[in-house]
């Protein structure tokens, strides 16, 4: 077993820590062949329940698919999101 137990076992509360509040993630894929070409993707993810992700979609479609995530997540009661890695009160944020 590589290294000792008391850092594994810190990585694995780091990580808990982390899952505490829903996540909501607006990743860019670019590749270069044949031309240059972006993709988005938004991953979702909820404490104690599995990772949601659509992929393939233009910047101002990711956004939005975001931001219906975020809605999504106000309706069933959370009071806090990372989004785009950023701690966001949904309380405080104005969602259309």
């Amino acid at each position: 077993m590589y290294g000792n137990a008391s850092a594994n076992h810190r990585g694995a509360m780091y990580f808990s820590i982390m899952l505490r509040y829903p996540r909501i993630e607006v990743i860019k894929h670019t590749s270069f062949v044949p031309t240059y070409w972006e993709e988005y993707e938004v991953q979702t993810m909820r404490p104690n329940r599995p990772m949601k992700s659509k992929y393939g979609m233009s910047k101002a479609q990711a956004n939005a698919y975001a931001r219906h995530e975020l809605s999504l997540l106000k309706k069933e009661g959370y009071s806090k999101v990372v989004y785009n890695s950023m701690m966001i009160e949904l309380e405080k944020f104005i969602i259309p």
